[in-house]
């Protein structure tokens, strides 16, 4: 499959819902619901429940051929089938911030702001319009004068994207974002808009793999490519420095405090070290510097200095740089240069640091422990 680029339309899998209406002995009307498809597309089926007015209620656990579903949470519920994306994968949108993303049929939060909900919570305005649409056309089935097949045809909704002609009804598309990420913590593809986020089924953050498989991985390739050294070192800095600030920004919304301490952290600047780390660990108990070394703290101290040297002095040594780092190897005017240990050093330190606040942030905000606990068993399974 193609990779899909950033706010591409994706298609609906198609298929077709059928009601089968039909009346008993009794004169009383019953309906069976079946999902039957074979377009050549990933298609996933997840349920909800939603009452007859269209009103999405509860989640509806769709288990294998013979096991029976949990029960509506009031009487006359519909059960109601939504497809997946030719993809496998579901848009969701948050009530709270309005945020789409996509992943698999069964979130638990959103990935922006950390609202919990359920499936049918987080249903697009496009999906709930097909609920109310799919709940009318049952209605009108139970209520017909004659029994028979009703059909919801999705292969012409999937048929239907990217044709400028009139959309059919109960007409529905997805949208690629920008950053498409397997949770390591549980194994849930999502799809989010920018960089960083949490899991949208178990809560864990991604900015600690985004740095260590994305971004340090790539300038680890650099310093082992011949450098440069001095713009691999800018960047490692700057990379903590934009994980550290998204931590923050998380904790300055979530973790009640007063106004003063609030602006105080969002204006932190995140690349002078020793201020952050007293910061957080005043503040919240996070301690980065935790199994580092005296010599790597002070080696860290003068490395995240630099990166001002590189990005602001055109990698001349000054006086406060000198002062401010406490580096007694250089003297004021001299171009620094970083050694391809160095660069390592420095992303082997950074990377610990990261784990620790990683580690700090989801002791405030612990994910959720089933969906990890599940993707555990499930790897330890295949490992036989």
């Amino acid at each position: 499959m193609a990779e899909q680029g950033e706010f591409s339309e994706i298609g609906h899998c198609g298929g077709q819902v059928v009601f089968h209406v039909r009346t008993t002995e009794d004169g009383s009307r019953t309906f069976q619901i079946s999902y039957q498809g074979a377009r050549p597309v990933p298609t996933v089926i997840c349920g909800i429940y939603a009452l007859p007015q269209g009103i999405p209620v509860a989640a509806l656990e769709l288990r294998g051929i013979g096991q029976p579903w949990d029960p509506p949470p009031f009487p006359d519920c519909f059960s109601v089938f939504i497809g997946s994306d030719s993809q496998g994968k579901f848009g969701h949108q948050c009530w709270r911030c309005q945020g789409y993303w996509r992943s698999g049929g069964s979130p638990s939060l959103c990935p922006y702001c950390a609202q919990r909900g359920d499936r049918h919570h987080f249903l697009t305005k496009a999906q709930r319009l097909y609920v109310q649409q799919y709940c009318r056309l049952l209605y009108e089935a139970l209520n017909a004068d004659h029994d028979g097949d009703h059909t919801i045809d999705m292969d012409a909704v999937a048929d239907a994207v990217g044709i400028d002609s009139k959309k059919p009804p109960f007409y529905y598309t997805e949208e690629s974002q920008q950053n498409k990420f397997i949770c390591g913590s549980c194994g849930e593809f999502n799809d989010v808009l920018g960089t960083f986020a949490y899991c949208s089924v178990c809560g864990t953050r991604n900015d600690l793999q985004e740095l260590e498989e994305k971004t340090v991985a790539r300038i680890r390739d650099r310093v082992n490519g011949g450098g440069p050294c001095e713009a691999c070192v800018k960047d490692t800095v700057a990379a903590f420095d934009s994980l550290a600030g998204s931590y923050a920004t998380q904790l300055v919304k979530r973790v009640p405090m007063r106004s003063g301490r609030k602006a105080r952290i969002a204006n932190m600047r995140f690349h002078n070290l020793q201020s952050v780390s007293t910061e957080l660990s005043t503040s919240f108990d996070i301690n980065i510097g935790e199994g580092l070394t005296s010599d790597d703290s002070a080696f860290a101290k003068i490395m995240f200095h630099r990166r001002h040297v590189y990005e602001h002095k055109g990698g001349e040594a000054d006086e406060k740089y000198i002062a401010d780092s406490g580096d007694t190897s250089v003297r004021p005017k001299q171009a620094l240069h970083e050694t391809k240990d160095s660069a390592h050093r420095l992303a082997d330190i950074v990377v610990k640091m990261a784990r620790n606040l990683h580690r700090g942030f989801h002791e405030i905000f612990p994910p959720l422990d089933k969906p990890i606990l599940r993707y555990t068993e499930t790897k330890r399974r295949l490992k036989g």
